[in-house]
């Protein structure tokens, strides 16, 4: 039987090919704010920046990285870290991948228009991370997945989790966030969305989800959650049923 469509309470998988497709497509297209190529809000680009500029406020006085520190952004998209990176840690060495090509192109050109041309992306898939083939050799004293696990199946997102753990170098910390299920877990399937124009797959699981999977994928003992909560105040938030959460995990 299909489960096309909304799935709630109910782990279902949900299709890689459909993804690669739907970014693809949204690589190669532009919009009034590059930032909507990704973090969608396609009418309301003045939202879409909003929501940008807040993350980054809550987020600065928190990593506090120090000059030269090495940044890995896993499924970076348009590579929008990079470029808040850049202004913001001196000589960083900022590396950000993704799976899609048209979106590596797309970071890849915001980069250089920006002013920002020394900013590193590279083709690769998160749940196929090759340490020895990324450009900005680990350790890093950041790892960033923001956004990301939503269109990962479950043992995936173990997988991905735990190659940041590995590839976080000691006393350097993994971002996290995700937007999350308020009140229970629930897929969208090959879910046509008017907004976006297109066929759209995404997993929204529950914080305690989450956590189940972080405890799954790190070595116990060996990282320190050093904040999670809710990122948006309400009215940057968008739908009832979801909120943006992020998590910051220190490793010993």
């Amino acid at each position: 039987m299909s489960t096309r469509g909304r799935v709630k309470g109910a782990r279902i998988d949900i299709d890689y090919s459909a993804t690669q497709a739907f970014f693809d497509a949204r690589g190669k297209r532009e919009y009034a704010s590059a930032l909507s190529t990704t973090m969608y809000q396609d009418n309301d680009p003045a939202l879409v920046e909003q929501r940008d500029q807040a993350e980054k406020r809550v987020l600065a006085p928190q990593l506090r990285l120090a000059a030269g520190s090495r940044i890995l952004d896993i499924g970076c998209g348009i590579g929008r870290w990079g470029w808040f990176l850049h202004d913001h840690t001196p000589d960083a060495e900022y590396l950000g991948i993704d799976f899609a090509a048209s979106l590596i192109e797309k970071a890849q050109a915001e980069a250089v228009r920006r002013g920002k041309p020394d900013l590193r992306f590279q083709v690769m898939s998160a749940i196929a991370i090759e340490p020895d083939a990324l450009v900005v050799p680990p350790p890093y004293d950041l790892v960033i997945i923001s956004g990301l696990l939503i269109y990962l199946n479950d043992e995936d997102c173990v997988k991905v989790l735990a190659d940041a753990g590995r590839l976080c170098a000691p006393g350097g910390r993994i971002y996290l966030r995700e937007p999350v299920g308020v009140s229970e877990r629930f897929t969208l399937d090959r879910f046509y969305s008017n907004e976006l124009g297109q066929e759209y797959s995404a997993i929204y699981r529950t914080i305690d989800e989450l956590d189940r999977l972080l405890e799954q994928a790190l070595e116990p003992g060996r990282f320190s959650v050093r904040i999670a909560e809710f990122l948006f105040p309400d009215n940057l938030e968008k739908r009832a049923e979801t909120r943006q959460y992020y998590t910051i995990l220190q490793k010993g």
